[in-house]
């Protein structure tokens, strides 16, 4: 009987969802803009590995894409600049670069491809690689790396 109680009070109660946190810094507008255009991009990205075809490489929808991706890049490049500036933020700052190298990289492999299921790959880890970038900025970090982006990157 008192297993029932238990039970009865277990679905009665109403339970909390539990509020994910969110980096401020998702807020600014440089940042509310590239995790908009990233999830934008996913979603094309996504509908085009849904029937991969080598004949998207040379469409204008295609160029427009491309045109957006590197677009992206830059802006991630931008959000790298902004944070070393300020001194702050030493991991999403060497992921936002990490993130403007790898968009270009992902596209040439994309632009590359020469089968479908060669698209297709690349189509995926693109939108792996949007996904990311759409992730490392909404989340707040929890504990600093020590990433250190000279290490990974070089003085630029």
């Amino acid at each position: 009987m008192k297993h029932l109680a238990l039970i009865a009070i277990l679905l009665t109660t109403p339970v909390m969802a539990a509020t994910p946190a969110v980096n401020p810094l998702s807020k600014e507008p440089l940042y509310a803009a590239i995790i908009k255009d990233a999830g934008t991009l996913k979603t094309r990205t996504q509908r085009l590995a849904k029937s991969p075809s080598l004949s998207l490489l040379s469409s204008s929808g295609f160029k427009s894409y491309a045109h957006d991706i590197r677009d992206l890049s830059e802006r991630n490049l931008k959000g790298h600049l902004d944070l070393k500036a300020r001194g702050t933020d030493n991991d999403l700052k060497c992921v936002l670069k990490g993130v403007s190298v790898d968009l270009p990289i992902r596209l040439q492999a994309i632009e590359d491809a020469k089968t479908p299921d060669a698209l297709k790959g690349a189509l995926d880890d693109m939108v792996y690689l949007l996904e990311d970038n759409i992730e490392v900025i909404v989340t707040p970090a929890t504990t600093d790396s020590g990433l250190d982006c000279v290490i990974e990157f070089g003085n630029s």
